[in-house]
């Protein structure tokens, strides 16, 4: 799945993402043998699930945090993760479902990244000529640097978007499981903000990027 969404972020920051280049070109495939491709996504049909039992006891109340009543900005982030391109990547691994935003990825994979930067101050974009640092930063202190391309790369028409993207190979002996990835921003006159993905989270729900076998 991926994540549409704007918060509040450390430093002040108020953020929104849109993530990726490798997306660009597209290259045939034929004679795929399908016995070594992994189906990603997919759908199994049930019988229709009958309505729950009324609860014997009210529902938990939950309290919106204080923080989402607080000030945002100085930054507003747009992100969507998505799948590389045909092209496989250096660990061979080349996605079934080319360009297409998801938040679940096999290991081996390449993870997309594109996204979009705003100024809420100055009510401008943060682009390649704010000489801001831009950076993807893992959960196990990786960081890869954001690079301002427009969307479809050298495949692009002239009419595409512009945006920030990055990308990275998701090691084959990568833990599976939630990805807690992060988006920094620093502006050449010092103020940092931070992306994290906004969560919905329950008992058996986890929407963060995940990493499966």
């Amino acid at each position: 799945m991926s994540h549409k969404a704007a918060l509040r972020i450390s430093g002040g920051l108020l953020i929104s993402t849109l993530l990726v280049a490798a997306c660009g070109q597209t290259v045939s495939q034929s004679g795929a043998d399908s016995a070594s491709t992994t189906t990603l996504i997919g759908a199994k049909k049930f019988d229709p699930i009958p309505p729950p039992p009324a609860a014997a006891t009210p529902a938990q109340k939950l309290t919106t945090p204080a923080s989402y009543y607080e000030p945002v900005g100085p930054f507003f982030f747009y992100v969507e993760t998505l799948t590389a391109n045909v092209n496989p990547n250096k660990y061979g691994f080349a996605p079934t479902q080319p360009c297409i935003q998801t938040g679940v990825f096999k290991r081996g994979m390449k993870m997309v990244v594109r996204f979009e930067v705003l100024d809420v101050k100055a009510g401008k974009r943060i682009t390649d000529k704010d000489a801001a640092t831009i950076k993807l930063v893992l959960p196990h202190g990786e960081e890869v640097p954001g690079r301002w391309t427009i969307r479809g790369s050298a495949a692009a028409l002239p009419d595409s978007a512009w945006m920030w993207d990055t990308s990275w190979d998701i090691p084959p002996d990568y833990p599976l499981g939630s990805l807690d990835y992060r988006i920094t921003v620093t502006t050449k006159d010092g103020r940092t903000g931070t992306f994290i993905a906004p969560i919905q989270k329950t008992a058996t729900v986890d929407t963060r990027v995940r990493i499966i076998e």
